[in-house]
């Protein structure tokens, strides 16, 4: 039986979106392969479609269609080319579908330039660990080696959950979410994290201030051993981590 909703999310670049049912019961992710009709989708546009469930018992539509009533086209469900979106185009045979493997947030692939980057993260976790080992001496408080450890590992789960986010086409988590957890200490992980799942790593803004986060742990430290911590250990008073 045929039920009523509204397209409220369409990617037509990589073909699926998210439909809201006119019930206002949880939303549903359609495929271009379950589209019926003459045309590709837009969003905001009302459809029909069957309920149905995914491997993992997420709601899914089985068959979707537009609110009239039209032949349907199976070149609607070929990736449209850049030369021929938004423009007419006569109807083609659909090519064979073959099957792929389940995408999954595992890596695909060996790191590349595997032992260049585990030069650059040892180098970039000298400051950190020396600065961490003489608070542990000078103050007996073993928080900042706890922390790097700790919310390392809790980014390096976080991007792992968000890449698996990305390719099933769920809500991600914010940015602004991974920025925190690394600034807080998850850094490590996050960077082991980008280059394990190859998350993250091409977009230059979020990469900029990752790096910013990175030189901030840097300066810190290097303030700590250095200039006897003349900025740093100010700092820690005022939060209560440290002793005068």
């Amino acid at each position: 039986m045929e039920l009523r909703g509204k397209l409220i999310n369409w990617n037509d670049d990589k073909g699926f979106g998210f439909i809201q049912p006119a019930d206002g019961s949880e939303r549903l992710f359609v495929h271009i392969s379950a589209v019926r009709g003459d045309a590709r989708p837009t969003a905001g546009s009302t459809v029909y479609y069957l309920a149905g469930q995914d491997e993992r018992g997420r709601p899914r539509a089985e068959h979707m269609r537009g609110e009239g009533l039209s032949i349907d086209r199976a070149a609607i469900r070929r990736k449209p080319q850049a030369s021929e979106k938004g423009a007419a185009k006569k109807p083609r045979p659909a090519p064979a579908r073959v099957a792929r493997p389940q995408r999954t947030g595992r890596p695909q692939a060996a790191i590349r330039q595997l032992a260049l980057k585990l030069l650059v993260l040892a180098l970039l976790l000298v400051l950190p660990l020396l600065g961490s080992l003489n608070v542990l001496a000078r103050q007996a408080a073993l928080w900042p080696l706890m922390a790097y450890l700790l919310v390392s590992i809790a980014s390096f789960l976080q991007y792992a959950i968000d890449k698996r986010r990305a390719e099933s086409g769920r809500w991600r988590t914010p940015e602004n979410t991974l920025h925190i957890t690394e600034l807080l200490g998850g850094w490590p992980g996050a960077l082991i994290a980008q280059q394990v799942f190859r998350h993250k790593t091409r977009k230059v803004p979020f990469q900029v201030v990752f790096w910013l986060i990175v030189l901030l742990h840097q300066a810190f430290w290097f303030d700590w051993l250095l200039l006897s911590a003349r900025y740093s250990g100010s700092a820690l008073q005022q939060l209560g981590l440290i002793g005068a």
